[in-house]
C-alpha cells in the first residue's frame, strides 16, 4: 500500500510542478526515480497519464480524471490522519481567515464564535475582502471562495451551492412593469456588477436552456451589498445571490424577477494551501464551516 501511495504522491507532484525534475526535488528523489514511478503507474493502469515532449508535460484525458481522484484521495488521507491525532493535539495559535465581504459579514461571525468558544487556546484573525488573496504569499490559513477555483495547488472543501436570481423591488416593478420574457430585460434598468467578466451580459438558464441577454445599465457597482441596496431602493433589477437576498425576499422588500430563470449555480468552498501535515486549527475550522453550511443552509433557516 505504501508503494501505491508514493506513486500517487509522485504523480500529483509532477502535475503540480509540470516537471519531473522539480517534482523530484520536492520529494527528495532523483528524476530517474520519479520517471520510473510514473512509468510503473501507467503500466499498472494500462493507460498513458502524461504526454511528454521536449518542452512541456501535459495530462491526457485519462490523466486529468485520474489526477482529480488522486488529489482527493491524498487530501482525504491527510485529513483522516489529522483527525486521528486530534484527540491529543488541541487547536492553538492564530487562525487567519479570508472571506468575501458580504458572505463573511452575514454568515462568518457564528462560525468564529463557535471556534473561539470550543478552542480556548485559539485566536482568529478575519479579513473580509473581495480581491483574490494569495494564501501562501500572505500567510492566510484558510479562505472562503465563491465560484470557480483557479489555483489547483489549493485543497478545496465544498461547503454549499450559491444560487443566484434576478430581483427587484415591488415599487420598481409597479413603475416599470414586470418582465415576462428574457428579451424584455433590455428595456429595464438593470444594475451591472463591474467585477464580472462581462458586466452587461447576463447568462441565464431557463425553460429553453441557456439564454443570454445584453443590457445597457445606468448603474455599475462592484459590491454585492450595494447592488442589492440599489435594487431595494427601486433603482432597477439586480443579480442577487440567494444568501444575500433571502431575508429581503421573505420580508417582501424584493421579489424574484423571471422566476423560471436563474444563473448557473456556483459553489462556495473552503480552501487551504495543503492537506499535508494539516494543522489542527485549520481542520477544526473546516469542520465548523461544514457544520454551519450543511442543509438546511443558514439563509434557508431564516424566520418567515
Amino acid at each position: 500500500m505504501a508503494a501505491e501511495l508514493q506513486e500517487l504522491s509522485t504523480f500529483v507532484a509532477v502535475v503540480r510542478h509540470s516537471s519531473f525534475a522539480r517534482a523530484a526535488e520536492d520529494l527528495a528523489l532523483t528524476p530517474s526515480a520519479v520517471s520510473r514511478m510514473i512509468a510503473r503507474l501507467e503500466a499498472k493502469l494500462n493507460v498513458r497519464l502524461i504526454q511528454r515532449t521536449t518542452r512541456r508535460l501535459a495530462l491526457t484525458e485519462a490523466g486529468a480524471v485520474f489526477h482529480a481522484r488522486a488529489q482527493q484521495l491524498l487530501a482525504d488521507l491527510a485529513e483522516a490522519e489529522a483527525e486521528a491525532t486530534a484527540t491529543t493535539v488541541r487547536a492553538a495559535g492564530v487562525l487567519r481567515i479570508s472571506a468575501p465581504v458580504v458572505f463573511g459579514r452575514l454568515y462568518l461571525a457564528p462560525v468564529v464564535s463557535e471556534l473561539l468558544a470550543v478552542n480556548p487556546a485559539l485566536s482568529v484573525d478575519v479579513t473580509l475582502t473581495d480581491r483574490w488573496v494569495d494564501l501562501v504569499e500572505e500567510g492566510v490559513d484558510l479562505a472562503i471562495r465563491i465560484g470557480a477555483l483557479a489555483d489547483s495547488q489549493l485543497v478545496a472543501r465544498k461547503l454549499c451551492a450559491n444560487q443566484r436570481w434576478l430581483v427587484a423591488s415591488p415599487d420598481y416593478l409597479a413603475r416599470a412593469g414586470v418582465p415576462v420574457r428574457i428579451e424584455e430585460l433590455t428595456a429595464h434598468a438593470c444594475i451591472a456588477f463591474s467585477a464580472m467578466p462581462q458586466p452587461t451580459v447576463w447568462s441565464l438558464v431557463g425553460p429553453k436552456g441557456p439564454e443570454t441577454v445584453t443590457f445597457t445599465p445606468r448603474l455599475f457597482v462592484n459590491n454585492g451589498d450595494l447592488g442589492i441596496a440599489a435594487a431595494r431602493a427601486g433603482m432597477g433589477i439586480s443579480l442577487g445571490a440567494l444568501f444575500v437576498v433571502a431575508e429581503d425576499l421573505r420580508a417582501g422588500r424584493l421579489v424574484r424577477v423571471l422566476p423560471e430563470y436563474a444563473f448557473k449555480p456556483t459553489d462556495v468552498h473552503a480552501v487551504f494551501p495543503s492537506a499535508k501535515h494539516l494543522s489542527v486549527k485549520v481542520r477544526v475550522a473546516v469542520d465548523a464551516l461544514r457544520r454551519a453550511f450543511a442543509p438546511p443552509l443558514p439563509w434557508d433557516r431564516l424566520p418567515p
